[in-house]
């Protein structure tokens, strides 16, 4: 028979999930705040998402996400 061969141990250690996803969550966060802006300040529209279909909001009408730091950990 052949020999069992053991697992590797991963090159980069692996982190709590919890870490992970709240590290990609506030990347996301700032980034749609980041485009929110740049349409505010080029007055282009801004796609979005409502009621199952794409609408285009004028850029004074965005809506800016609340800021990571203040957000509260609903887990």
């Amino acid at each position: 028979m052949g020999r069992v061969m053991k697992p590797k141990k991963p090159a980069v250690p692996i982190r709590a999930p919890d870490d992970l996803f709240e590290k990609v969550g506030v990347a996301l966060r700032l980034a749609v705040a980041d485009a929110i802006e740049e349409h505010r300040r080029s007055g282009h529209p801004l796609a979005v998402w409502q009621d199952g279909r794409v609408v285009l909001l004028p850029p004074d009408q965005a809506v800016m996400p609340e800021s990571p730091a203040r957000r509260k950990r609903t887990r």
